[in-house]
């Protein structure tokens, strides 16, 4: 799967499980940034550790993520039936129909950020994905489990670049 690909199948996705979330606030990337600098809020990346790694990520992000995003392949020989079809055509077409997502929860997401905040779950939290849809449904489940201070980075790494923030992973 090409890096392309993998930002359609995660856009996709942020469409397909959309929802409204309950949860405490948004903070914008240089809000987020002025909150880790002056109550030394841990910021949690919950995208799939492919993305994190090969799509970008803030620097100092802890990868924590609250799916696993595999894709199911199509059948060998419809893959082989495309792929001499592009060959004869000399030209590329969009499989994404032909790959189709499987999103596995993290079981131990909760778990996983309580640890690595000592238990301290009166600290700050500010979780990020791509574009906030994932990062807002990891606060809502942070929030129902007790977090008290979790905000949902809006916009995402696309915000976060777009502010000109510190990057890496690319």
């Amino acid at each position: 799967m090409t890096l392309k690909q993998l930002f359609f199948l995660l856009l996709s996705l942020g469409v397909l499980y959309g929802a409204e979330y309950d949860y405490a606030d948004d903070l914008t990337p240089k809000e987020a940034v002025a909150l880790i600098q002056k109550e030394h809020a841990l910021l949690v990346d919950v995208r799939d550790p492919m993305e994190y790694l090969y799509a970008s990520h803030a620097v100092g992000a802890l990868n924590i993520p609250v799916f696993f995003v595999r894709p199911t392949l199509p059948p060998l020989k419809q893959r082989q039936l495309l792929a001499d079809k592009e060959r004869q055509n000399q030209k590329a077409y969009h499989q994404k129909k032909s790959y189709k997502p499987a999103m596995t929860p993290n079981k131990r997401f909760v778990e996983e950020v309580k640890k690595a905040l000592n238990g301290h779950m009166e600290r700050p939290v500010i979780v990020i994905c791509r574009s906030g849809e994932r990062s807002a449904f990891a606060d809502d489940k942070l929030t129902k489990n007790g977090f008290e201070n979790v905000y949902n980075l809006d916009g995402g790494m696309l915000a976060w670049e777009k502010d000109g923030l510190p990057a890496g992973g690319k």
